[in-house]
């Protein structure tokens, strides 16, 4: 690989838009009561570390803890809450809402004694019984005793049968089992005492488990009936569909959701990425530009356009769409691909300027990088090329993308050694990448290692049998030495049926007929080979030796010429053959 090829070999990353859906059904959780709305108590909570909480009063620490979780600090709110249980243990709303913290931050275990001991108290309401027995339930889950867990839902589902969150939990945690069919039941128990749509929703999720989609098809057309403005189930039904490979089915359902429902962004974000599968990418930029309108700039619609722009090789129309969305929600991604846009366009002073925006604590910094890395090369600043490409393997030593183009740099400085010995633990992995492989094996070649070569390449395709560079790599290497040549020719048929019009591969092929002794072959293989391409000096050598050993050699002398006019690297060889033709060995 040529070190002018880098660019072409580091694609961008383009990342994929997907479907996120969340079919968890939260617990409920009593709504605390609070008195906050005209206080801003933001300064408590910045000054945290410097207050004495024991000093505050109980009312100011439970304000404080509310507006903590407003601003999405949950162990700021924490800690507040347990000052607060400290001064005032008989406290009941702030001790709730400190059990469900701490349910939620991964902190179960510190909720059990607040849940024992509110249990073991007086003053409960019958909706705050309900909650602490299923968060001692649910904390019981967390810990893995899930038979204690399943022993105590059964005994709660007899006293509250319609409990949502009680079955929720009763039927995620058979399913986490792998009960399905235990699962099943207690699902039909609760569609029995009360059809809701949630129940329905589960009772397909264990269906899809199982892979049993006609169950699962008929659970969600229940759930539609339920809630019939609910867009889950038609993703859900179009998502089947297309497992079976029913895309008109797939589209049709979005489609008819979406006529009734324009603004389901989700289904509009579906039926798109079905276009792309489907391989009609304007129609599905035509849905999305619908959409964006719709939405007034929904960001993620946005970002689903620009990158169909982006993959469609529309570079204007996703400059434009980043430049948008940069406006309406700047992040780094947006940046990234506004950039790779105008690198495309080859406005690489722009892109080179927005990609040194993304800093190291970037989403996308290392892909950045290597794009200023693949710029340098363009531009022939090897040096910077280097530092970058070794700053990024000093944070990630095994990041493949840059080892692959340092591992192209090395090839152009002939630095050989300096190739594997920064590549060998690549080799290490069950799969390494095919190009890191190959350019191994150039430098294994190099140096004269054909056994090397030879494991490298085997490798290569083994894990890609369709990859005809390394049939003919491997095939010549076996020709040069004068070994396996049936092994060989066999390869370069194969790379000949995926590549029929390489001459290189033609030449490959007719080196191997020279070596077997066959020249009359040979000369007529080089001869094709010579139309396709006719400006390598390397073909033109080898048709004079096949030329030579056949007997015309007034035919080689004029090869060799020629060979030579194309400033072959081995001119002086070249013309030694000219004055004294080939010898026996060669």
């Amino acid at each position: 690989m040529s070190l002018s090829s880098i660019k072409a070999s580091t694609n961008l990353r383009l990342i994929p838009l997907f479907l996120c859906l969340s079919f968890m059904i939260p617990a409920c959780t009593p709504k605390q009561p609070t008195a906050t709305d005209d206080l801003d108590l933001k300064p408590i909570a910045a000054k945290k570390r410097h207050a004495n909480l024991s000093e505050l009063q109980p009312q100011f620490l439970f304000l404080a803890a509310q507006n903590a979780i407003d601003d999405g600090q949950p162990a700021l709110a924490i800690e507040f809450l347990s000052a607060l249980i400290k001064k005032d243990p008989q406290a009941i709303k702030p001790r709730l809402q400190l059990i469900e913290l701490l349910l939620q931050s991964r902190q179960a275990a510190q909720s059990k004694p607040h849940i024992t001991a509110l249990l073991q108290g007086t003053g409960l309401n019958t909706e705050q019984r309900e909650y602490l027995e299923l968060a001692l339930l649910r904390l019981y889950a967390a810990q893995g005793q899930n038979d204690t867990a399943l022993a105590g839902l059964e005994l709660f589902l007899q006293a509250h049968p319609t409990h949502l969150d009680a079955r929720n939990l009763q039927i995620k945690l058979l399913a986490s089992l792998k009960r399905y069919d235990d699962a099943l039941t207690a699902l039909k128990t609760a569609i029995n005492n009360k059809e809701q749509p949630e129940l329905r929703l589960l009772q397909a999720q264990i269906y899809i488990k199982k892979r049993d989609f006609s169950s699962a098809t008929t659970a969600l057309k229940r759930m539609q009936k339920l809630a019939p403005g609910l867009d889950t189930p038609v993703l859900m039904l179009s998502a089947i569909a297309m497992q079976n490979k029913q895309l008109d089915s797939a589209e049709s359902l979005l489609r008819n959701f979406l006529s009734a429902h324009p603004n389901a962004f989700r289904i509009t974000n579906a039926l798109g990425q079905l276009l792309v599968k489907d391989q009609r990418p304007v129609e599905a930029i035509l849905i999305y530009r619908h959409a964006v309108e719709l939405s007034k700039n929904n960001p993620v619609l946005l970002h689903a356009l620009g990158m169909l722009y982006f993959r469609h090789q529309d570079y204007s129309q996703a400059e434009a769409i980043f430049r948008q969305l940069l406006n309406v929600k700047p992040d780094d991604s947006s940046r990234f691909y506004l950039a790779a846009s105008l690198e495309a366009l080859n406005r690489t002073v722009e892109a080179r300027n927005i990609y040194k925006t993304l800093g190291s604590n970037a989403t996308l910094a290392t892909e950045a990088q290597l794009r200023l890395t693949a710029i340098d090369v363009v531009s022939n600043n090897i040096d910077q090329a280097e530092q970058r490409l070794q700053g990024i393997l000093k944070k990630e030593p095994m990041q493949l993308d840059a080892l692959l183009m340092l591992s192209t740099i090395r090839l152009d400085q002939k630095k050989f050694q300096l190739l594997l010995d920064e590549t060998k633990a690549v080799v290490a992995l069950p799969r390494p990448p095919a190009q890191i492989l190959f350019n191994r094996a150039i430098a294994f070649e190099s140096l004269k290692q054909y056994d090397q070569v030879e494991a490298m390449l085997q490798r290569l395709l083994r894990f890609n049998p369709n990859h005809a560079e390394a049939m003919n790599f491997l095939a010549y290497t076996y020709a040069i030495q004068s070994i396996k040549l049936g092994k060989a020719e066999a390869l370069m048929h194969s790379a000949l049926l995926l590549k029929p019009d390489s001459g290189y591969y033609l030449d490959s092929l007719a080196w191997i007929y020279y070596k077997n002794g066959d020249y009359a072959k040979a000369i007529s293989t080089q001869s094709k080979a010579l139309e396709k391409t006719p400006d390598d000096a390397i073909m033109h050598e080898h048709y004079g030796d096949m030329l030579w050993k056949n007997g015309e050699l007034q035919a080689a002398r004029k090869a060799w010429e020629k060979a030579i006019a194309l400033k072959s690297e081995h001119t002086k060889t070249i013309k030694n053959k000219i004055i004294n033709g080939l010898t026996s060995t060669e």
